[in-house]
């Protein structure tokens, strides 16, 4: 029931939709009507008139009527971002008592050393996007792309954008028409089209014969990170993984890759 989604138990569910129903009416026959024991309901229209939810007619007997349904709503709400808010700030509280204790028995033993991971894995599509996109967020001097057609660029267009803005160097490879199908170069080259258009002269695109893998990299020139994956011939693209690596041997050697096949192997679109 969405009232208890909302933060109520199940009798004061049962209840209060029940008196949204019955509008104005006694104790008894709203317990025979939601199905909340005689001798508990008393008790829940009390827990509910607290919390603002319903309003209690004194008299004999006593009538209960539901407040409007936006406010229960709006006091429902309210309940749960005060209660967020509570649990914040001691959450707040326990990391200011936490982070004195853990700095200091933090590798005290000596028998480990700090390093990042080699590689991180995660699935082909949301996944990977979700990623591109916070290493485009993140970039502050570079971004080197290396892509077939880049059809995925309507997903990551507006933080590409962004950073292409913020003066990040936007580097792309395609792939050349000669290795794509009619429909690939038209897709490939709608995309060179929004590029151009959406980030002008901030972009530079070239194109290679042969692109084995696929991916980005960002900032290599001062550790960075890199989100790549190889051509799998034959495998369904919801079956393919991409490694994620903030590695700086690694990143520097994809950004190496990179550049030799700027500078070597690439021309210009055709």
């Amino acid at each position: 029931m969405l009232l208890m989604d909302m933060g109520l138990n199940d009798y004061q569910a049962s209840a209060l939709a029940n008196l949204l129903y019955l509008g104005e009416t006694k104790a008894s026959i709203l317990s025979r009507a939601s199905g909340v024991p005689r001798v508990r309901i008393y008790g829940v229209l009390e827990e509910l008139a607290k919390r603002g939810l319903i309003r209690i007619k004194p008299g004999r007997p006593a009538m209960y009527s539901p407040m409007p349904p936006r406010d229960v709503i709006s006091t429902l709400i309210a309940e749960a971002r005060d209660e967020m808010r509570r649990r914040l700030e001691a959450l707040e509280r326990y990391a200011e008592e936490l982070l004195p204790l853990a700095e200091d028995i933090y590798l005290k033993g000596g028998k480990v050393e700090e390093k990042p991971p080699l590689l991180r894995i995660v699935s082909v599509g949301e996944a990977s996007l979700e990623e591109t996109r916070r290493l485009y967020r993140s970039a502050r001097r570079s971004i080197r792309v290396l892509t077939r057609a880049m059809e995925y660029l309507p997903e990551v267009e507006e933080e590409l954008r962004a950073a292409a803005s913020r003066g990040v160097e936007v580097k792309i490879i395609m792939m050349s028409s000669k290795r794509l199908g009619e429909r690939d170069r038209h897709k490939r080259d709608e995309m060179i089209r929004r590029l151009r258009e959406g980030l002008g002269g901030r972009v530079e695109i070239r194109v290679a014969d042969e692109v084995v893998m696929r991916g980005c990299i960002i900032d290599a020139e001062i550790g960075g990170r890199a989100l790549f994956l190889v051509e799998e011939v034959g495998v369904p693209f919801f079956l393919r993984e991409a490694a994620i690596t903030s590695h700086p041997s690694v990143v520097k050697g994809l950004a190496t890759l990179f550049d030799l096949m700027w500078r070597y192997g690439c021309g210009k679109p055709d």
